[in-house]
This record gives C-alpha cells, structure tokens and sequence, in this order.
C-alpha cells in the first residue's frame, strides 16, 4: 500500500513541478521502511533460533514467582526460552527443605499452574533437590523414611559417594 502510495505521489509531483529527483528519493524512503520491518522480524527469528529469553518474560518475576513458593528455600539453573513464537519453556532447579515426596509432587505441579497462568510458560522442567547436606530424601508419613544412597558413575562404573574430607579417588 504504501510504496503505491509513494509511485501515485511520485508521478503527480514529476507533472507538477518536472523534478525527476522525487522518484528516487520515494523509492529510497520505501526501501528503508521495508528494511525497518525487516529488521525487526529478523532479531525475533534470530533470538527464536537462538533459544534467547522472550523478551515478555522477566527473568526476575519469574525468579521471585518460584521464590516465593512453600517449602523453597532457593533456585539455580534458570533458563527460560522460546520454542516458538507462541510456546514458552522453562527449566529451573529448586531447592527444598524438610519435604516428604508427596509434599514436593504437589509443590511442582502448584508451581507449573501459575507459572503457565502468570507468564504464559506452557513448558516446564522443574528439578527438585533437597538441602539436605547428605542429600537425604524423606517420605509421606506412613511411609518408610531412611536416607537413600546416592551413587557417583565414574568410567560406566557406579561407585559409593566420597566420605565428607576424603580426597583419594576411590577405584
């Protein structure tokens, strides 16, 4: 519409006035509002296929949302990322308390609902850890409650965890 716009201008202002100057100047005008809309269509393909931030998304929102959920005491490890132009993903890992497993299922799912409802963020990854310093997990009441162990693969080998202090590699 607007380069039309610009050719009809163009022709009545060469039988107006014989400049012949107008119709590149126009075309150069068209040329640079084209590549202002080019322009912005190419940074967001760019940061779609670069899996960047949205740039709708607050980082720091989305932060104090999974912050200020029950039972979280801290988070690391978030990237939030579009998948389209629509759908928005998001991976985080949060930090719990003294939390039985059926307690954390039901914090996971609470938090997945309002992220998606507050933010948009359809997909989550959301890993759960415990601040435990032995890593222990604990269990619904009930249920049996012991520490589980954790094993380390090294060279497709699993190995027992290193003792607190101990630095030999163990074989």
């Amino acid at each position: 519409m607007g380069a039309s716009v610009g050719v009809v201008l163009a022709g009545v202002v060469i039988l107006l006035t014989g400049w012949l100057y107008i119709d590149p100047i126009l075309s150069l005008g068209i040329a640079a509002l084209i590549a202002f809309g080019a322009w912005r269509i190419v940074r967001e393909t760019v940061n779609l296929l670069l899996e960047g931030t949205p740039p709708d998304i607050d980082l720091s929102a989305v932060s104090d949302e999974i912050k200020h959920t029950d039972k979280v005491a801290s988070l690391h490890d978030l990237h939030v990322w579009a998948l389209s132009s629509e759908d928005t993903a998001l991976s985080v890992h949060v930090v719990v308390g003294d939390c039985p497993l059926g307690d954390a299922e039901h914090m996971v799912r609470d938090l997945e609902q309002r992220l998606c409802g507050r933010f948009a963020i359809g997909h989550t990854t959301i890993q759960v850890e415990s601040c435990h310093p032995c890593g222990e997990i604990h269990h619904g009441a009930g249920e049996h409650n012991h520490p589980h162990e954790h094993l380390m693969f090294t060279s497709g080998e699993p190995t027992p965890p290193r003792a607190a202090g101990s630095s030999a590699p163990r074989r």
